[in-house]
């Protein structure tokens, strides 16, 4: 019965799940957080999910929890510049897609270093159930445009960096 429960949180792709996999992306390209510690913010994501009794979080407190996993990880780096993109608010058209992405970028102009974290880009792209081979290139073709507006924008020497999450 737990293995089950497990199973089908682990499959979820909700707002939790989301942060459980922005907490695992911090972990391994270098947080400053310890492997026990991630591990725990892991165990404090479930047991939200499992106290609360819808699986989308309102927005207010979805980039909140987006900013303190982010604070977690990088608690020495108090001026990290960083903005999240939630793909499922916004529209998909590309001409949309590249004005938001230069927006982003053209925040992080007086910073040399910035992160842009992405999520919710497969769920804006899922139009009914069922994931196709056509949607799955249309996903990997619209990461590959917001990935190459970033190089491209970017100031020379500046690091920035975009996580899909």
């Amino acid at each position: 019965m737990v293995g089950e429960r497990v199973a089908k949180a682990a499959t979820k792709r909700d707002d939790y799940t989301r942060l459980q996999n922005l907490n695992a992306l911090f972990s391994v390209i270098g947080s400053a957080s310890t492997q026990e510690e991630t591990l725990q913010l892991q165990r404090t994501l479930t047991f939200m999910r499992e106290n609360d009794g819808g699986s989308e979080m309102s927005i207010k407190s979805f980039e909140h929890c987006i900013e303190q996993v982010v604070r977690f990880h990088f608690p020495n780096e108090r001026n990290l510049n960083f903005t999240h993109w939630n793909a499922r608010r916004q529209s998909i058209d590309l001409l949309w897609v590249r004005a938001s992405i230069l927006e982003f970028v053209n925040s992080f102009r007086g910073s040399m270093k910035g992160m842009l974290l992405v999520s919710g880009l497969r769920e804006s792209l899922k139009a009914g159930k069922r994931w196709t081979p056509k949607k799955e290139k249309t996903y990997y073709e619209l990461r590959s445009f917001i990935e190459e507006l970033v190089m491209k924008y970017a100031r020379t020497g500046q690091d920035l960096s975009v996580l899909f999450f």
